[in-house]
């Protein structure tokens, strides 16, 4: 059993969608003046948001080149998000509150990308609500000692309960990232 890991960002879901969805003319000059300028394989796919094309991808489905569209979300994540957790576990579906907060439907439509065959496999968001309800789930579990220390250790299942916390205290909920 090899583990896996997923990122958390807590990040301004308005300021994201609004380069995805094409708010921002010059993404990829934007971007380029920034400390941490995107790697120039993801230029295309900025300049698809810019010019408001991204949301006409087909969403859901498998892509040879999805991994792409992944890696340019991430890099908004990266570039305009406040705070990010890396967090190391095995995926098991009896782990619910860590399965549903990894793999739950994206409650953010405008974020519905083409799946990768590779690499990043899921991207998604979480509302404040959501994380309050999942903060307390995993809370239960941590407190009653239900969750299977093979899966997730203690002092991570602490860090996803306090990020969850400030994903729903700061009313932006957060942005899972499983790596696949």
């Amino acid at each position: 059993m090899g583990s896996k890991f997923f990122d958390l960002h807590l990040a301004d879901p308005a300021a994201i969608a609004s380069r995805v969805r094409g708010d921002v003319p010059d993404l990829v000059a934007d971007l380029a003046g920034r400390d941490n300028p995107p790697d120039p394989a993801l230029h295309p796919v900025f300049d698809l948001m810019a010019r408001g094309l991204f949301v006409f991808l087909a969403k859901g489905r498998e892509r040879d080149d999805g991994s792409v569209y992944c890696r340019a979300v991430e890099h908004l994540l990266r570039t305009f998000g406040q705070r990010r957790w890396g967090i190391e576990f095995y995926p098991e579906e009896e782990q619910s509150a860590i399965w549903d907060l990894v793999f739950g439907r994206c409650e953010a439509d405008w974020l519905d990308l083409p799946i990768a065959g590779t690499g990043i496999g899921i991207i998604g968001w979480r509302s404040p609500a959501t994380c309050r309800t999942l903060s307390w789930r995993a809370s239960a579990m941590r407190q009653e000692g239900t969750f299977n220390r093979r899966y997730i250790s203690d002092d991570t299942l602490d860090e996803v309960i306090a990020a969850l916390d400030e994903g729903s205290r700061s009313g932006l909920g957060l942005f899972a990232i499983y790596q696949a």
